[in-house]
Parts: structure tokens; sequence; C-alpha cells
């Protein structure tokens, strides 16, 4: 990074933060947590954890409702979900950190789920309804020690809603609004949104169920390149439903069970500025058991579950994709002293797929793609009585088609009071990660390569935190990481990367102001830098998030929501010589806001305007973008 660019770095973020004011309790607030548990699976104080984690809470989510899930995480700094402000049934893009969905893994109340049908291995968050989410953590950086192949660039860890200790509980919540592109003049009503759970707690047993829909038309996922040239609508539906139950046998073992239900069926189109009339109809089963056996240094944890998904697609022919996916993760907790903790643990995966195909494709045979990953793992703590945190951790992936893989992690962090008022935390992480191509970039009749090599990476972070007054809050994370054997697509297939290694570097800073009652203000900026263009796509170099918020007597919220982005490059298909072509998109701004109010106890309307200005911006090189939309809707507890 040049000095040129770390001058604008610092002036752009001083510039937003000398307009930070007061706080409220009503926009959306990322933030981190008091007590951490992501980095090191032990509940620990914030400021010895050597992590930034981020927490978006239930209160938060209530706040900004009108946001889907991939919306709500795009505002983390380091993060963009690329196709969250498209049509509803766009394809996403996780970019943390400039890196591709497989180097991120997501979790599910602590298991991690995955399609391997899919061309990254990785889960659809278009399947989850975040009206039924509680919370979601959030951290940066090589964590593959604790989580595994793919914890590469970040982990996103989803709690769903959980049983109250009422007996009987639940919630009704339905909205409805406009789904329009700047294209099209109209404000119908074009989206729905609905959903109902019940829960409670029954002396030792505790229950929750729950069921939600949405239903969305109106945009195109391909934009028409000619104005007066007007694409068929692409509609977008989703069903939802979840059971978990539960039993506290005594205070030390407890046990709990779910079911799941995802479903998506979409339209989508034939390419970028190409109009179609495909649809792809997904269907995610997950069971799952989790167990917890306390004791009086610390606990043994297990976590299981097994996926199945299915994905029909109907175009010029049908084809469909199914894959499943049982995972096992079994650990224990130990704290030797007050000092010392560890976690020992194995991980066990295993997952095939199998695709039928159409009279002018190949399928892939589930006999044929069958694979196992056993992963042992241990984690270290140590605090010391000066502040000084070292957490450490090494995983020996057991691969049954790559062998072994030892992965390794080590994240000091060292935290003091400069005065009476300010604390200050320095922390600084070093790790390594190992991905395994997925079974369809082996495997697909088209496009595969069982020749590929994994891709490995070596990350490395540096930063400070300073808390003044226990109420305002600036951190700055600075990180560095070098991929090697990168798998990427040409027309021909999948290949790795000639180039050694690939870097890829950047800053992000976060600050969240306490100044006066009832107002609150949140700002980000990331800054990323590529060596190559082509594995930058999508990517800004200057992306920043303001968000202000204001409560007038605790009843009714207000929050106003700012980002921007800036031009990057995107990749565009050259009919002529068969490759990729980069090419520059420009920057955008785009406002929203947000309104509840609390009529009665039991009762909650609330509101949200989407790109207030109306502007005319490009996500994805080809596809439409969500143009100026409202949306109304209640909350019902009883």
């Amino acid at each position: 990074m040049n000095k040129k660019a770390l001058n604008l770095l610092g002036m752009a973020f001083l510039i937003c933060t000398s307009y930070a004011q007061e706080k409220t309790q009503d926009s959306i607030t990322v933030e981190q947590l008091e007590t951490v548990v992501l980095d090191t699976k032990f509940k620990l104080d914030r400021e010895r954890s050597g992590k930034v984690i981020y927490k978006i809470t239930q209160e938060d989510l209530a706040k900004v409702k009108g946001q889907s899930l991939a919306q709500t995480i795009n505002t983390v700094s380091g993060i963009e979900i690329v196709g969250s402000k498209s049509n509803q049934g766009s394809i996403l893009k996780y970019k943390i950190r400039g890196g591709k969905n497989a180097q991120v893994v997501i979790l599910i109340d602590g298991i991690q789920v995955n399609d391997p049908s899919s061309i990254a291995s990785d889960f659809d968050l278009r399947l989850l309804d975040v009206n039924t989410i509680e919370s979601i953590d959030i951290i940066k950086g090589g964590v593959s020690t604790l989580y595994g192949t793919g914890a590469t660039t970040g982990v996103i860890n989803i709690t769903t809603k959980k049983a109250s200790d009422k007996n009987a509980t639940g919630t009704v919540f339905m909205s409805s609004g406009s789904n329009r592109s700047v294209a099209t003049d109209k404000y119908k009503l074009n989206t729905a949104n609905a959903g109902i759970n019940v829960n409670g707690t029954l002396k030792k047993f505790n229950y929750l169920a729950a069921f939600s829909t949405e239903y969305a038309k109106g945009i195109s996922g391909a934009k028409s390149a000619d104005e007066n040239v007007k694409f068929e609508d692409d509609p977008f539906k989703r069903e939802n439903a979840r059971v978990t139950l539960g039993y506290d046998f005594t205070e030390k073992f407890k046990l709990g069970t779910f079911a799941a239900l995802n479903k998506t069926t979409y339209q989508y189109d034939s390419g970028a500025l190409i109009d179609g009339t495909n649809e792809a109809t997904t269907k995610n089963i997950q069971l799952g058991l989790s167990s917890e056996y306390k004791f009086k240094k610390g606990a043994v944890i297990l976590n299981t579950s097994f996926a199945k998904t299915n994905t029909e697609r109907i175009s010029t022919s049908t084809s469909e994709s199914k894959s499943n996916s049982v995972v096992a993760d079994l650990y224990t907790k130990y704290k030797f002293t007050k000092k010392i903790w560890a976690v020992l643990g194995v991980n066990f995966q295993a997952i095939k797929m199998n695709k039928t195909a159409g009279p002018w494709e190949t399928g892939i045979s589930k006999e044929d793609t069958d694979e196992t990953i056993v992963d042992p793992y241990l984690n270290l703590t140590y605090l010391t009585d000066f502040g000084l945190t070292v957490n450490g951790g090494v995983r020996l992936s057991n691969h049954s088609i790559y062998g072994n893989h030892l992965v390794y992690n080590i994240n000091p962090s060292y935290s003091f009071d400069a005065t009476d008022k300010l604390d200050v935390k320095v922390l600084a992480s070093g790790s390594s990660a190992f991905i395994a191509p997925s079974l369809y970039q082996k495997y697909s009749p088209n496009y595969g390569n069982e020749d590929l090599d994994p891709q490995e990476s070596i990350n490395g972070e540096a930063g400070f935190e300073l808390n003044y007054n226990k109420k305002h809050r600036l951190s700055a994370v600075a990180f560095h990481r070098e991929d090697k054997n990168v798998i990427d697509w040409a027309f021909t297939g999948y290949f790795n990367v000639d180039d050694n290694k690939v870097k890829t570097q950047g800053i992000e800073l976060e600050t969240k102001l306490n100044l006066v009652k009832n107002l609150d203000v949140n700002v980000n900026y990331t800054f990323s830098e590529f060596e190559t263009s082509e594995l930058s796509f999508n990517v800004a170099k200057h992306k920043a998030n303001v968000s202000l918020g204001y409560t007038f007597k605790e009843k009714t919220g207000l929050s106003l929501a700012y980002q921007y982005m800036d031009k990057r490059y995107v990749g565009i298909w050259n009919n002529s010589t068969y490759e990729v072509d980069p090419t520059i998109i420009g920057a955008y701004n785009l406002v929203n806001f947000f309104v509840n109010h609390q009529l009665t106890s039991n009762l909650e309307v609330n509101g949200s305007l989407f790109n207030i200005f109306d502007e005319d911006f490009t996500e994805a090189y080809g596809y439409s973008t969500r143009g100026r939309n409202y949306k109304l809707g209640l909350v019902l507890t009883f």
C-alpha cells in the first residue's frame, strides 16, 4: 500500500467521524462482543480477545426490518455481498477481504453448512429468512485451526431464534412493498413476506416451531441494453420451516435436536444483458443433534448434522444436482488454570454429489465424488496478569484425496489502560489455510479438472482498538493475504493460476460514538488493494458505511444508512477471444431509511425506504439493480 493511499484512507475516516455526534438504540449497530466465543470457543472478555469480532444482535436486526440477510451482512467493514442489491434470485458472491465463496465458512448454530454440488461447495444465504435469525457473529481472517478448510477470509456464524422461558409464546410478522428497478415507473406491491413462530419451555423441555414465506416479482435478473426493450420479470419465492427441541436432563447435561426445510424457486436469465426463461428450484433439508456435558473445569460438546440439497434447473433441457453432507464436531474445553485454557477436538465431514443432465450434457455419478475429511485440532489460550493474551492452535486436515495438511494460527494481543478513561488493545495474528477443490470443479463434465491442486493461503493482520470512557470505540486492522495455487475458471475449464502467490492487502476502520443521548453514529471504511485485477473482480478499493439513528420517547426509532462503493473491476466475456476481459464499472452512493414504532406492548409497525434517491447503479455488469423501493410491515407478539 503506498503513502498516498494511506493518506486518503486517514482523511476519509476523519471526515466521516467528525460529523458523528450522539448515540441511540435505533440504527443497526455492528459491534464487537463484550464477551466473544468465536475465536477460542471459550467465553472471553472482549478486551482479552486477539481478534476484532463483530456481532449483529436481534435488537439490531429489528431496527432495519426490510433488509435481507445478505444486505445486513453487507454493512460490515471488509465485506461485499455481490448480488444483495439486485433481483432477489441473483447468485450471491461472498467477498470477504477480497476473497471468494470457497474461502468463507458459514455456520448455523455453530454447525458448518454447505452444498457440495455448488461450484464453490458453499452455502446459499438466499435460502434463509432473516426474520428467523437471532444474531450474526462475524470473524475475519484465517481461522482454519478451529473451523477447518475454507475458513481463509472469514467465518459467519448465524444463530437462529431460541425458545423463551415462558410456557408458550409466539410471533407473527408480515410485510409488503414495491420491487422495481430504476427503469420502472410504477411502485406496485410486488413483495410479500410473512411468518409465524411458536416457542416455549415446559420444565426441562424446550421447543420452537417456525414457518415463513417470501415472494417477490417486478425485476428482471438481466438488464436490457436497450431502454426501449423491457425484459420479463424473474420472480422469486422462498419457504422456510424449522423445528427445534431440547431437553435439560441435569444442570450439567443437555441435548438438542432440530429439523429444517429451506426451499427457493426463482426464474433467471441466460446471462448478462440476455433475457431468458429459465427456472431453478433448490430444496435444502437439515437434521441435527447437539449435546453438552459440563464438568468442573470445562465441557464436552458434540454437534452433528446431516444435510441434503437438491437443485433442479429447467432451461433448454432439465438437469438436477443432488448432494449429501454429514458433519460431526466433537471437542472438549478445559481450563487447566485461570491462565491456561485448551480446546481439543476432532471434526469429521463426508460429502458426495451427483448430477443428472439433459440430452446434450453428461451427468456426474455420486460414486465418483465421495470424499471425507477428518481433522483433529488443538487450540490453547494463555492469559497473563499484565494484559498479554496469546491464542494459538494447529489442525491436521486429513483429506481422503489430498492427504494430510497441517494448518496453524498464532494470535497475541496486549491490552492496557493508557489513562483512567482510555483503554488500548494491540493485536496481531498469523495463520495458514488449506482449501480443497470442490466436487464440481473436479468432476464437472464440461469444466472439471481432476488434476487441480488444493489452494493454500497465508494470512497476517495487525491492529489496535481504543475504548474511551466505555462509550466511544475506534478500531483499525491492517491485513495481508497470500494465496497459492488459486483456482480460477476459463472457457476450457478450471485451473490453478500459474502465479506462485497472489497477494491481497487492506485496512479496515470502525468507529462507534456515544456522545449525546438518543443519537447513534457508526462509521466503517475499508481499503483493499490487489496484485492482479482479474482476481479482484467486484471488489472496490474504497468502501464506506455510515449509519445514524434517533429514538423518540423509546417508542419510535429512525435510522438513516449511507453506503459508498468505489469503482471496481468486473469480468466481461469476450465472444471473439473466448476470454474474460477486465472492465471498470463506476462508483455509486446509496441512502436507505428505516422507521419502527411500538403501537402497543405487543404490536410494532415498521417501514423502510431503499435507495432513496433512486440512483441507477451497477452491482454486477449486465444485471439489474433495485431502484427506490418501500416496504411496510408489522410484528405481533403473543
